[in-house]
């Protein structure tokens, strides 16, 4: 019995390390560069993220998380910024497009009730996502 269980995590783990997207998983990329299907952080600029992603949907042509927008405030600097923190925002995903072999959410927007009125005016227009060729 044991010698069964041992294969099966060996096998199991070996598959895990073997994983790779097909051409039917949407992937999305941001700024890190690491792109993943149901990303638990998105990365919109150098000074703001969505954290903590739970994805109500995904795969089909829009997808749409809840998390935590974290927005660096740069004051007095980036690296002294205070940091706003923002619960229950939505980050709501469209677009598929073909990138380097593999499917993109290619729009992305940040919406929600936690956001005031200069924070949706920021983030809450349907803004073009990152794609591979975009870091070439």
């Amino acid at each position: 019995m044991r010698s069964v269980v041992a294969v099966a995590a060996t096998v199991a783990l070996a598959s895990a390390a073997s994983w790779q997207p097909t051409p039917t998983t949407i992937l999305l990329d941001d700024l890190s560069q690491h792109p993943s299907a149901r990303p638990s952080a998105f990365q919109v600029t150098s000074h703001v993220a969505l954290t903590d992603l739970r994805w109500n949907t995904w795969g089909g042509q829009t997808a749409t998380a809840t998390g935590t927008v974290d927005i660096n405030t740069c004051q007095p600097t980036c690296a002294s910024g205070r940091h706003r923190l923002l619960h229950q925002a939505r980050l709501q995903v469209r677009g598929v497009r073909i990138d380097a072999g593999q499917r993109f959410y290619r729009q992305y927007r940040i919406t929600g009730p936690v956001l005031t009125a200069t924070d949706r005016a920021a983030f809450s227009h349907w803004t073009n996502a990152y794609v591979p060729s975009d870091f070439r």
